[in-house]
């Protein structure tokens, strides 16, 4: 009998999608360029953040990592 798998507060790699809490995301894409989610500063606040996340901010227009608790401006 074969099992099924649960994910909860993970993503998937390779183009497929995640669930980060209640909010959907495109997970990244590795291929010629790293491409990272696109979220809303709300959308992102949404999430159950976890060190090490990264997320391009639509709405301040910056790429994000969070880390120690809050979201932090990569450049």
């Amino acid at each position: 009998m074969r099992e099924k798998k649960r994910q909860v507060n993970a993503a998937s790699f390779y183009g497929e999608q995640g669930i980060f809490g209640d909010v959907q995301v495109d997970t990244l894409d590795v291929g010629s360029v790293l491409k990272c989610s696109s979220l809303t500063t709300t959308q992102r606040n949404a999430l159950t953040a976890a060190n090490g996340m990264v997320i391009y901010n639509s709405t301040d227009n910056k790429l994000q990592v969070y880390e120690n608790g809050s979201w932090t401006n990569l450049i």
